[in-house]
């Protein structure tokens, strides 16, 4: 049975995306509420359940195996089609759900007690289910304490949310998605303290957008934001995965690599960075009159995060120098 294509399943949707849950599997504190809602309910499982339009995702259990399963044969689409409680004695009993291999031999799932997991925004995501291989009767207190269980999901999924955007909203420039300068730092430190272990080279570039402020005058702000946009997503492309990106701010930019001693030099650094930045830059099919500058130094003993940065900004700055002095003399 296909997942019926509403706007409610729609909302869903874009809920589980949006809260990140389902990169939650086994969850501690998920996991934790389900034990909890073993002894609620006296029901030997308990299972989390995200449901998109495919799968059932089991993301938190007790008594039961993270995983996936078809949703067409899931017992909870039916609790979050419905948006109500399911509480049965018997599932081996009840004619709705005849469709489910779970309630047919070998093993048939008996006591079955869904609750819907509905968002702060009244979004129905999945279901907090305890099921046991033995009929079972609980009473509307249960009950009760078990939905007051399911509210503590949600809210343990939206707060870690919440806590996740904060912490890159801290960390992270928010028109580009570079990190900031204090990022930055942090990371700078921690590579000289690696680099006193292991003799490796922490290399620091800075990269300076030329002719940035009559891009803004000319095209506008939005022009110069694309270009900003446009030149992270450069760097990052040019980059390691164990590299940094960050934006110093304004149209200035900084990148951190570590390597071990003649495995990345400073040449081949900013030959990379310069070949990936010194594309043409378009907004709207129009090509801009822009460049980036990029210099590059390698730290030294005794350096600090700021001597460091000064260091790549001489060498952005001398590296500037002498394109303009080629640019006059005809020659790249």
């Amino acid at each position: 049975m296909a997942a019926p294509e509403t706007e409610d399943d729609r909302r869903r949707l874009e809920a589980i995306g949006r809260l990140g849950v389902l990169d939650r599997a086994g969850d501690p504190g998920l996991t934790a509420l389900a034990r909890v809602g073993s002894y609620v309910t006296g029901a030997a499982s308990v299972g989390v359940h995200i449901l998109d339009d495919h799968l059932q995702h089991r993301v938190a259990g007790e008594n039961a195996p993270l995983g996936n399963h078809p949703r067409e044969d899931s017992l909870c689409r039916l609790v979050v089609e419905g948006e109500q409680r399911i509480i049965c004695r018997d599932a081996t009993l009840e004619p709705l759900f005849a469709y489910s291999s779970f309630v047919h031999p070998p093993a048939p799932l008996r006591f079955y007690a869904s609750v819907p997991l509905r968002t702060a925004a009244g979004d129905v995501i999945g279901t907090l289910c305890a099921w046991d291989e033995q009929p079972r009767e609980i009473s509307e207190e249960q009950v009760a304490r078990f939905e007051d269980l399911a509210e503590q999901v949600v809210s343990q999924i939206e707060l870690k949310r919440i806590a996740a955007d904060l912490g890159h909203a801290a960390s992270h420039d928010p028109l580009t998605g570079a990190v900031n300068r204090l990022v930055l730092s942090d990371r700078l430190a921690q590579a000289f303290a690696r680099q006193l272990r292991s003799q490796g080279d922490v290399l620091v570039a800075v990269a300076d957008v030329d002719g940035f402020k009559g891009v803004n005058d000319t095209h506008g702000h939005d022009a110069g934001d694309l270009v900003l946009q446009e030149v992270v997503r450069r760097l990052l492309g040019a980059t390691r995965v164990q590299d940094t990106v960050a934006r110093l701010g304004g149209d200035e930019f900084a990148v951190v690599a570590e390597a071990l001693p003649g495995t990345v030099s400073v040449p081949d650094l900013a030959r990379r960075l310069e070949l990936a930045l010194d594309w043409p830059y378009e907004v709207d099919g129009r090509v801009l009159d822009v460049g980036v500058t990029v210099g590059v130094a390698v730290t030294e003993a005794g350096d600090d995060v700021r001597s460091a940065l000064a260091r790549a900004d001489r060498a952005m700055y001398a590296r500037k120098r002498e394109r303009a002095t080629t640019r006059r003399s005809g020659t790249r």
